[in-house]
């Protein structure tokens, strides 16, 4: 196979980010009429399941067409985290979860969607995997947010930072181990995010701090858009 070279707003890219858009509207127009039933246990289970095989069956095309590297590509990436929580959350509803999937869906997810890595795809079939779940991602805290009335609050902010720097800290252990770069914490990615300044880690911190702007401001559209939830 040839390899893919990956441009950004290429066709792929703006089609892409349409279609993602477009799902997301139909989403939020008719939500009311998706999983009529909310609390079905077997509905929420092949949604999680769904959420998990879209991420593990990269790795198996991965595994099939001799791409696949232990240094790249265990779920150790922040969204790929993400989308494991996520769909153990559709199930259990846990507070703490919603809040660092909100962080990083929103925040992360996004940042992902639109201005991708293109180093991470060798076939152009890896793009589309991470499209899909990023915002896979995205949708499910969406549906938390709609179907749960699951709502992220400003005092949560310094817990996600917390909780997401502890996780930091142990794949900045396995990176040493692995001499790999996950979570992009010894090499910054192949992106044009206006978000990553400087060098190594400068960028890190920046990310972090930009991050912390920019849940503010999905706190606060969230806050408008929604009607309150007490937490």
């Amino acid at each position: 196979m040839s390899q893919y070279t990956f441009e950004v707003f290429s066709i792929d890219h703006i089609v892409s980010i349409i279609v993602i858009l477009f799902l997301f509207i139909i989403f939020l127009r008719y939500n009311d009429k998706i999983g009529i039933e909310d609390n079905s246990k077997t509905f929420l289970i092949i949604l999680s399941i769904l959420m998990i095989f879209l991420d593990l069956s990269e790795d198996i095309v991965r595994v099939f067409t001799g791409y696949y590297s232990i240094n790249k590509d265990l779920p150790l990436q922040l969204c790929s985290i993400g989308v494991y929580l996520a769909a153990f959350n559709l199930l259990y509803r846990n507070q703490t979860i919603f809040n660092l999937i909100f962080y990083w869906g929103f925040v992360g997810a996004t940042n992902a969607i639109l201005t991708p890595d293109g180093d991470l795809f060798e076939l152009r079939i890896f793009f589309f995997y991470s499209q899909g779940y990023h915002a896979a991602l995205i949708f499910a805290v969406l549906w938390m947010m709609i179907k749960y009335d699951m709502r992220m609050d400003y005092r949560s902010i310094l817990q996600v930072v917390i909780y997401t720097n502890i996780i930091v800290g142990l794949i900045t252990i396995v990176n040493y181990v692995l001499d790999s770069n996950y979570m992009f914490l010894r090499v910054m990615p192949n992106s044009i995010s206006p978000f990553l300044m400087g060098e190594w880690p400068t960028y890190i911190i920046m990310v972090q701090v930009f991050s912390v702007v920019l849940v503010v401001l999905f706190i606060s559209i969230q806050n408008y858009l929604l009607k309150p939830v007490k937490i």
